[in-house]
């Protein structure tokens, strides 16, 4: 059996701060937390090691982007997620339907090999083409298909069980919701223009989270709250936020903290493949995007993604919520675990869990990523 094990001078254990403590680690998983002990250890003593990171969002990075298909460097992907504290992702795709496609196939084969080195590979999240017409975001409006079960029924069978997260506009959607939700796949309400009544109809078809609050959606109103009115209200939903300071304003954020809670959070990224490298032109999907001054638009201006890695996330939701660093962790870690149905593998430090760990020192800077008992350099 492989075993080693961690010094940790703080680490979150199912949601608590204690320390220091021992996390011993066998064949990739928690075997024990122990009293502290400074024999045969990796020293983290000085060091908060926490879950690693889960994003549920992200499209690429690295000059990466899943939607290519075979020429995607899924390895290459997956090491860049776990240099920023990711231990765990879902393979963003969208567009046409045959980028969708190739997409998963990539997903599908990259995932018959054998896990990548890195962050492992959760599935796939389906962002469309199930969205209305008058909130495409980034999307071209020929990707756009009204809700038809068989194209859903063609992506099940090509994900073969990977397909984990479908983003679907509530409007005429409840058909397609339910049979998503008896395939296994978490249904994520956006990129829509949908009305309280029809997002709660969504909501008791099985809707359970809300992809990236405050964008692609209708504004609110306090005569018709339409879909953010439901998200900020219904606890059966779980809230996306890109805490970029670029989608939403940090006074917006700090607002969905308060209706939500960080467990009613799920921080993301909604990265491209521009992520990690300088600011320029750039592919997402099937359009030319610039990157600029932290921003990623289309030449209209608008927002296509962004920029943000998972860290800083935290980081800056922690400081724009005003809550402490440990528990806008749990918005990264815990909650999409939870989302995904994964919570007794990942997502919090308790013995049996996967050791999917990130270590950061006093200022939030990540030090290492483990994933599977293995260690990644920041």
């Amino acid at each position: 059996m492989a075993e080693t094990a961690v010094l940790a001078g703080r680490a979150l254990v199912e949601g608590q701060l204690v320390g220091p403590v021992t996390l011993t680690i066998t064949d990739g998983r928690i075997a024990g937390i122990e009293p502290p002990r400074a024999a045969g250890v990796l020293d983290a003593s000085r060091a908060t090691v926490v879950p690693g990171l889960i994003d549920l969002h992200t499209h690429g990075g690295a000059g990466v982007q899943v939607i290519d298909g075979p020429d995607a460097d899924l390895d290459r992907l997956a090491t860049f997620y776990a240099e920023h504290g990711v231990t765990g992702f879902l393979a963003t795709v969208g567009g046409s339907r045959q980028h969708i496609l190739d997409g998963i196939d990539a997903v599908r084969a990259r995932l018959a090999t054998g896990p990548p080195r890195g962050a492992r590979i959760l599935g796939v999240h389906v962002e469309g083409p199930f969205i209305s017409p008058h909130a495409l975001g980034a999307f071209r409006p020929d990707s756009v298909r009204t809700p038809d079960p068989d194209l859903l029924r063609e992506m099940l069978a090509a994900a073969d069980g990977h397909l984990r997260l479908m983003t679907v506009a509530p409007e005429d959607s409840v058909g397609v919701i339910a049979l998503a939700v008896e395939n296994g796949v978490v249904c994520s309400a956006g990129h829509s223009v949908a009305s309280a009544e029809q997002t709660t109809r969504a909501v008791d078809a099985g809707v359970r989270s809300v992809t990236h609050l405050f964008n692609g959606m209708a504004p609110f109103h306090h005569r018709e709250p339409g879909l953010i009115g439901v998200a900020l209200t219904d606890d059966r939903l779980v809230c996306e936020v890109i805490a970029d300071g670029v989608h939403v304003h940090p006074t917006a954020i700090r607002l969905v903290a308060r209706a939500k809670g960080v467990r009613g959070i799920a921080l993301v990224s909604d990265s491209i493949s521009a992520t990690g490298l300088p600011a320029g032109e750039y592919e997402l999907e099937e359009q030319r995007v610039t990157v600029a001054d932290g921003a990623v638009r289309l030449a209209d201006g608008t927002l296509a993604g962004s920029t943000l890695t998972l860290d800083r996330a935290v980081a800056n939701f922690a400081r724009w919520a005003d809550v402490p660093w440990e528990e806008a962790v749990r918005s990264a870690t815990e909650v999409p675990a939870r989302l995904l149905g994964l919570g007794a593998s990942h997502g919090t430090i308790a013995v049996g869990r996967n050791a999917d760990l990130a270590a950061f020192d006093d200022r939030h800077r990540l030090l290492w990523t483990m994933v599977g008992g293995e260690v990644h350099p920041a």
